[in-house]
């Protein structure tokens, strides 16, 4: 009889169900720093849009992109000339963000 005992309570154990942790609580990742103006998006646009539109180039009069309130007006237009998606996303993170936090060039 004590043979029979032992594997009921084999079986038993194995049947058990396993304890599972809880998963750790879910978290926002962190937010992605501000995106400076001249620091981040001025080369972009320099590269891409150079001459035209800076000092001396023929479209700086109306589009001036060396001035962010220009930038924010013409938004997600840029990407009409500005094809790299990560530079497309540069922008729109500067757009994304509050206006009139862009310090002047050079403070």
């Amino acid at each position: 009889m004590r043979g029979a005992t032992v594997v009921v309570m084999t079986l038993t154990a194995a049947c058990a169900p396993a304890r599972i942790a809880p998963p750790p609580p879910l978290t926002a990742p962190p937010p992605a720093p501000p995106v400076d103006f001249y620091d981040d998006v001025l080369p972009i646009l320099r590269e891409r849009c150079m001459p035209c539109h800076f000092p001396g180039g023929k479209m700086y009069g109306r589009l001036p992109f060396d001035e962010p309130a220009t930038i924010r007006v013409l938004g997600t237009e840029l990407f009409t000339r500005i094809k790299d998606e990560g530079e497309q996303a540069t922008i729109q993170r500067f757009l994304d963000q509050k206006p009139g936090n862009e310090p002047l060039p050079g403070s």
